[in-house]
C-alpha cells in the first residue's frame, strides 16, 4: 500500500511540474503544437491546462502568422501528394490500355465490330438513306472510321466521296485541302463544299473548327452491313 502511495505521489509531482512547464510555455506565447512537441503531452491535455491564459496582441499575431505558414505548407504538401497520385493513376491506366492501341490498324472481328458501332453512332441509316454516309467534325473520328473501314471491308477507293459543310465565313477550298490530308481522299473526289447560310454575318469563334466532314460511299450493301454489325450489340440476353 505504501508503495502505491509513493508512486501516486511521484506521478502527481511530475504532472504538476509538467503542467507548470506547459503554463510557462503558453504564457511565453507558444502554440499548442509547440507545447506538445516540447513537453511530450497531447495537444488536448495542453489545451485544458492553458484555458483561461490570455495572450498579448503580439503573441496572438505571432501564432496567427505561424498558422498561416503551416497551413500553406500543408496545402502545398497535400497538392504535391494529390498530383503524384494523379500521375500514377494516369500512368497505370495508360499502361493497361496499351493492349487496345493497334486494334484500329489491324484486321479483326473486333475491329469490324468497332467500325459498325461507330457507324451506328454517326452514320446515315437504312432505309432513310440508301448509301453509306459517315459524318463528324472530329478529325480523329473520321480518321479512325476510315482506317477501320479500309482494313476490314472490301472497298474501291475511287468510289469514296467527301463533302465538307462549313460556316459561312470559312474558306471552303482550304477546308477541302485540310480534310483531303486527314482522309487521304484525293481532292478530285470531293464534292463542292457547302456554306451554311444560317451562319452568314456571324464570326466563327472556335479556331480549330474545320466544319463537318461527310464521307460517302454509294453502296447500300456496305451501309446496311455496317448498320447491322453495329446493331448486333443490341442483342443482350435478359
Amino acid at each position: 500500500m505504501f508503495e502505491y502511495f509513493i508512486i501516486f505521489f511521484v506521478m502527481k509531482r511530475f504532472a504538476a511540474r509538467v503542467k507548470n512547464e506547459v503554463i510557462k510555455l503558453r504564457k511565453s506565447g507558444r502554440s499548442l503544437s509547440e507545447i506538445s512537441r516540447i513537453t511530450g503531452i497531447s495537444k488536448n491535455t495542453a489545451y485544458h491546462w492553458v484555458t483561461g491564459i490570455e495572450l498579448t496582441s503580439l503573441q496572438k499575431n505571432r501564432l496567427l502568422r505561424k498558422e498561416i505558414r503551416c497551413g500553406k505548407r500543408g496545402l502545398l504538401k497535400a497538392h504535391k501528394i494529390t498530383r503524384a497520385k494523379k500521375i500514377k493513376w494516369e500512368r497505370d491506366l495508360v499502361s493497361r490500355m496499351k493492349q487496345y492501341e493497334n486494334i484500329v490498324n489491324k484486321k479483326s472481328a473486333f475491329a469490324k465490330l468497332l467500325c459498325g458501332v461507330l457507324y451506328l453512332c454517326e452514320g446515315a441509316k437504312y432505309p432513310s438513306s440508301k448509301q453509306m454516309i459517315f459524318g463528324s467534325t472530329d478529325p480523329m473520328m473520321i480518321k479512325t472510321f476510315l482506317c477501320l473501314l479500309r482494313n476490314n471491308f472490301t472497298i474501291d477507293e475511287k468510289r469514296i466521296r467527301c463533302r465538307i459543310m462549313h460556316r459561312y465565313d470559312q474558306d471552303g477550298e482550304q477546308l477541302n485541302k485540310y480534310w483531303a490530308y486527314i482522309t487521304r481522299i484525293p481532292l478530285s473526289q470531293f464534292y463542292k463544299h457547302y456554306k451554311d447560310k444560317r451562319t452568314k454575318g456571324s464570326v466563327t469563334k472556335k479556331p480549330n473548327y474545320k466544319g463537318i466532314c461527310a464521307v460517302q460511299y454509294n453502296s447500300v450493301d456496305l451501309q446496311y452491313e455496317l448498320q447491322l454489325i453495329g446493331q448486333s450489340i443490341y442483342s443482350i440476353k435478359d
